[in-house]
């Protein structure tokens, strides 16, 4: 009785979605309203003339290009505004624009030699910031004033100190505010589509210490961590400390705007940071539809078989998916080619993008940045981080191939570009237009960056591996434990081979944790398949070994949930949630579990938790809007909860648009496949590596 109206107490106030600013979609709220905040073109001269490392290192960075000057970026923008409207496109200047949004000059056309639109995302863009939500869309709150104080009696470097670095300042929720994004009906959408969530998919890695997906051991960090780390001061900047600055590069995958800058030093900087930050490897094989077993263990096929590899992508170090940032424009491939002993290339493969295809109602894909039109992805190729991908390939060993031609070997390669040649290509055509002239001279005279829109977009090697085909090795335990993983979120008749990584990683595993860490993917596999007795049995060895551990207690109620035992489920879940608090998927779960058996109350606990963490999660907003109607809550709250889980909920046009991309183009509907496959090209039975 008591929990009941604790649930009707909560009840009288749902938890929704904040909708708190005057230049919605975006989020942006001032704290004087009619007030321009400080954030302008003038701030890397201000700035600069005491940060002069800071304010060189920023110059160089997507920051400082991420508005109209951006190529890129402004054809992707001036298409929204002008198939859908000014207002549409505060959205995009929540982040990209606040000088603009916040002098109210988004709502007209913009002159190319106007200062604000070449702003960027300046110093007092976040130096001006007070707080920060995890709403997204530029969701921040600055301040007003200036970052030097006006009267002279106040501009001490104490006061400057505390205008400048508020405690949101260090928090991930400021880089969060940007760096999540969604569309609605407000942007053009047919429905609500979520986008861009580099923060949500830390929040809820080992990067942010949130061990909720599986047993994993990094030590945790945030966004500065990666991406602004210390720097050698050279130039004298006033907040140095030991010769040392924090790094205002913000290092990322952008490596198309260093090379429309003509950067090299810049282009050499990133190409670093993105080396090794994903791993590739070839980790099993098999000839003519026998057992898999491990790539170094195969001996070489001999002429006329045919065979296959699983290649796995594993994400060792992002702390989001890879690639991050827009899901859907990113041009990244998997490259696999056949070689012989002696490095003559017989076949290769292309064909895998690490990317998401985005679709329209229609199910056509959507390679330009057409946000407006976008509906659903028909599938995500990406890999979450400390995750792992697999892409099945296949060969045909051609028929006269001799014997000093072996071992064969396979070689695979992941390349990246930043953005889909169509949008390069719409970007390039863009800046030879009269405008976009315009906004190339205004940039290089209010800048000084003399931009090439056309320049190639160039390619990063970022993992690479070649394993020969002997017969000889064997598989260690990282290799099989990374292709249990990318097997495990597969259809159903992949598990079994799932089960056989995951075995042949507990056979390799040499330390207690990585034993424990085989029986928990044992365990898993076996949920999944419906083996309950089985799978709590290894959980339970899993446990003795992990400790309490909330992936182990996640895996015992995904096993409890696929038999719908949900009591037990949400036993289970709750346990999860408390070790493993900042992982929405869990209180998804916990709210779901709970509302099967009809505990209201406890679900509604569980899915306001989750909308805390993730404010338009469509599950939790369903779950809190079910349990609300059940409990009883006033006629007004359930219309209101009801009212945006409608607004927010999975687009109903969806599974209509990725039926109709699965009929109509190409290729969609083996992509559909999380592991999908390819059958390699022939290149040439002899023909010449590059």
């Amino acid at each position: 009785m008591l929990s009941l109206l604790v649930a009707m107490f909560v009840a009288a106030e749902p938890v929704l979605p904040a909708d708190r600013s005057i230049w919605a979609p975006g989020q942006l709220v001032q704290d004087r309203q009619g007030h321009a905040p400080s954030a302008n073109l003038d701030d890397a001269k201000v700035c600069g003339s005491c940060h002069t490392d800071i304010a060189a290192q920023w110059r160089t960075s997507a920051h400082s290009l991420a508005s109209f000057s951006n190529p890129l970026y402004r054809v992707s923008v001036e298409r929204l505004r002008s198939e859908v409207g000014f207002a549409a496109s505060r959205m995009c200047a929540g982040c990209h624009d606040l000088a603009l949004l916040t002098a109210g000059a988004m709502d007209q056309p913009i002159a190319p030699d106007d200062p604000r639109a070449h702003a960027g995302v300046s110093c007092t863009t976040c130096h001006s910031a007070t707080h920060a939500t995890v709403d997204g869309n530029g969701s921040l709150t600055l301040r007003s004033d200036q970052a030097l104080p006006e009267e002279l009696e106040d501009a001490t470097v104490d006061n400057h100190k505390r205008r400048v670095a508020s405690p949101a300042l260090r928090t991930a929720e400021l880089c969060g505010s940007c760096h999540r994004a969604f569309l609605s009906a407000a942007t053009g959408n047919q429905a609500a589509f979520f986008g861009m969530d580099d923060f949500g998919a830390w929040q809820k890695s080992a990067w942010n210490g949130s061990r909720g997906e599986r047993p994993d051991a990094v030590k945790p960090q945030d966004c500065r961590g990666c991406h602004m780390t210390k720097a050698p001061a050279v130039l004298g900047d006033v907040a140095a400390k030991k010769g040392q600055i924090t790094s205002h590069r913000f290092l990322g995958s952008h490596t198309a705007l260093a090379a429309m800058r003509g950067d090299a030093e810049t282009l050499r900087r990133v190409r670093e940071f993105l080396e090794g930050s994903v791993t590739v490897e070839v980790a099993s094989a098999r000839v003519g539809g026998g057992p898999w077993l491990p790539a170094a263990s195969l001996a070489s096929p001999k002429a006329g078989e045919a065979f296959e590899v699983d290649v796995v992508v594993f994400n060792e170090r992002v702390g989001h998916r890879f690639p991050g940032s827009v899901l859907d424009n990113q041009g990244t491939r998997l490259e696999v080619e056949l070689l012989t002993k002696e490095g003559r290339r017989l076949a290769a493969s292309d064909e895998h993008e690490l990317r998401a295809e985005v679709v329209s109602l229609e199910g056509e894909p959507l390679h330009e940045r057409q946000t407006h039109h976008f509906v659903s992805a028909v599938w995500n190729h990406t890999v979450p981080a400390r995750d792992a991908r697999a892409v099945r390939v296949g060969f045909e060993v051609p028929a006269g191939l001799g014997p000093r031609d072996l071992p064969l070997a396979v070689r695979a390669r992941i390349t990246h570009r930043t953005r889909l040649p169509e949008l390069h290509a719409r970007a390039c055509a863009e800046a030879s237009t009269p405008r976009g002239e315009a906004f190339s001279a205004a940039t290089r005279a209010l800048l000084g960056h003399r931009l090439d829109a056309c320049a190639d977009a160039p390619a990063t090697t970022i993992g690479e591996t070649q394993v020969a085909l002997t017969g000889a090795g064997r598989a260690s335990f990282d290799t099989a434990w990374r292709r249990g993983l990318a097997l495990s979120v597969a259809l159903q008749e992949y598990l079994g081979e799932a089960e056989q990584a995951f075995g042949f990683a507990a056979a390799a595993a040499t330390t207690a944790e990585a034993k424990g860490r085989a029986l928990w993917g044992r365990a898993s596999i076996a949920g999944k398949r419906g083996q309950t007795d089985e799978a709590l049995k290894l959980l339970s060895a899993a446990q003795r070994v992990l400790g309490d551990h909330p992936s182990v207690w996640r895996a015992r109620g995904d096993t409890f949930a696929q038999v719908w035992r949900w009591a037990l489920a949400a036993e289970a879940y709750r346990r999860a949630t408390q070790l493993a608090p900042q992982d929405v998927t869990l209180w998804q779960a916990l709210a779901m579990a709970e509302a099967s058996v009809g505990r209201y109350a406890e679900a509604l606990e569980a899915a306001q938790a989750g909308i805390r963490l993730v404010p338009r999660d469509a599950d939790c907003l369903r779950v809190q809007a079910l349990s609300l109607a059940q409990l009883g809550a006033p006629p007004e709250v359930r219309e209101r909860s009801l009212a945006v889980a409608l607004e927010w909920r999975v687009p109903d046009e969806g599974s209509s648009a990725k039926g109709k991309c699965s009929k109509r183009v190409v290729g969609c509907a083996e992509r559909r496949n999380p592991v999908p496959r390819y059958q390699a090209v022939p290149t040439g039975p002899l023909a010449a590596a590059p």
